[in-house]
């Protein structure tokens, strides 16, 4: 890359930032900086990058004076860097850089809809303790008069080369029971390779709500989307085992025709060997 220009080199380093697979953006940003010879115009270039990589994949954060996580996303965003805990009735300023939390402030919740978030705060966490290992989920309420909920969950595998995300929003309008939502999945796997699996599903659908009773409601929403995310799950089980017994058999033999795995360092080995012996 020596021979681009700043601006060219930050272009390329964008975009390779914001396709890092889950938990592996530090690594990114690491290798990343040193293809750059000028690291002051590197930090203030990816800045944005990673601003805008942040809140599309949900990173989370323990907000000061708080044991919960929230997730930092454009729909917690109310101005640049600062975030909302709805939980806490509380923003915060969010550095990108470090991923930290500071600078705390109340924050006063919209009356109208400030019952039914709450109990669509509980409904969804206790889904949350139910279907997702290590799952986060934060529930707003906008200028709008919608909530959203935005649910997270990441597991980390390196040392057996895979990582992947789980991540879902949901827009409410509780009005007219209007709910839309986006589930994605992304996957990397990358031992002796590199196989990322990147798939989303939207939804569109009614809930009935009874706006006299906020728990009840909480509830049939809670229930409307844990369908829906079990339908996308057993869908994407579904198209592996369709891979794995007939899509990947059609592309190549499971073993060559010896029957036994090749060993591609011996192989080198004996060209190297060869290549020496010519050499005498």
């Amino acid at each position: 890359m020596a021979f681009l220009n700043d601006e060219k080199k930050l272009e390329i380093i964008t975009k390779f930032l914001l396709d890092s697979p889950p938990g592996e953006v530090n690594d990114v940003y690491n290798d990343l900086r040193s293809l750059m010879n000028n690291p002051v115009v590197f930090k203030e270039g990816v800045l944005t990058a990673l601003e805008q990589y942040n809140t599309e994949q949900f990173v989370t954060v323990t907000p000061p004076g708080q044991e919960h996580n929230v997730i930092i996303s454009k729909y917690g965003q109310i101005e640049p860097n600062i975030f909302v805990d709805p939980k806490s009735h509380q923003k915060f300023r969010f550095d990108h850089m470090q991923q930290v939390a500071t600078d705390p402030e109340p924050y006063e919740p919209d009356e109208a809809t400030e019952p039914l978030r709450a109990a669509l705060e509980t409904a969804v966490q206790n889904y949350i303790t139910d279907h997702y290992p290590d799952g986060i989920a934060t529930v707003y309420s906008t200028q709008d008069s919608t909530l959203t909920i935005a649910i997270v969950d990441n597991k980390y595998n390196p040392d057996n080369f895979w990582n992947g995300r789980w991540r879902s929003a949901w827009v409410i309008t509780p009005t007219t029971g209007e709910i839309k939502g986006t589930v994605k999945v992304n996957v990397h796997y990358f031992e002796d390779g590199n196989v990322q699996l990147n798939t989303e599903k939207t939804h569109d659908g009614t809930v009935k709500i009874d706006a006299e009773n906020p728990e009840t409601a909480a509830a049939a929403i809670a229930k409307y989307i844990h369908k829906v995310e079990d339908d996308f799950q057993k869908s994407l089980n579904d198209a592996y085992i369709e891979l794995n017994e007939n899509t990947f058999k059609e592309l190549r033999r499971a073993l060559p025709l010896t029957r036994h795995k090749i060993d591609w360092d011996k192989i080198m080995n004996y060209k190297i060997g060869q290549e020496l012996a010519g050499r005498e």
